[in-house]
């Protein structure tokens, strides 16, 4: 049986150390590549949410210069008078609820950040539950029946009260 000297551990200490210098090397920029691509990947993600956000927001402005003026204060504010029934008043409410459901089934699908998804949902909350969109979902409602999640969602907000939205700023 052979006995090891002293310069025999030194020769297997410097080994150890470069074989561990050697692995270092190795796994080194596969975990620098690794992070590069998660942060790559969470860049992606924000800008994707940013374009959808920028999308839906031209959307949704579109749709409000189409939505009768008298109608759409009405829906806001429950002391001005409703207006009467119309096609447009019910063309643009339907409008509005498609571009809700493509908002939500791209949420539900994961593709919209919960934090952006909370934004919209108090907005389209507020927007469902006035007077106008209330009277108008009688009349749309079955264009939605084949999607009963979103349909279940939807009757929910409409028929829930509407919510006072108290600013940061005056808490």
């Amino acid at each position: 049986m052979r006995s090891y000297s002293e310069d025999d551990s030194l020769q297997l200490l410097r080994m150890s150390w470069l074989w561990q210098i050697g692995t270092l090397t190795q796994v080194g920029p596969l975990l620098v590549g690794t992070v590069g691509i998660w942060v790559a990947l969470q860049n992606q993600r924000r800008q994707l949410n940013a374009q959808m956000f920028i999308e839906f927001s031209a959307r949704f402005q579109e749709l409000l210069r189409l939505f009768p003026t008298e109608a759409w204060l009405a829906n806001i504010n429950a002391s001005r008078p409703m207006p009467p029934r119309s096609q447009d008043v019910t063309d643009c409410t339907l409008y509005c609820v498609q571009l809700i459901a493509d908002v939500y089934h791209l949420h539900q699908a994961g593709y919209i950040t919960k934090r952006l998804w909370l934004l919209w949902e108090r907005e389209i909350r507020h927007t469902l539950s006035g007077p106008v969109f209330q009277r108008e979902w009688e009349d749309i409602s079955a264009e939605f029946a084949s999607n009963p999640d979103f349909f279940r969602y939807i009757s929910a907000l409409i028929h829930s009260k509407p919510q006072i939205v108290i600013p940061k700023s005056s808490l």
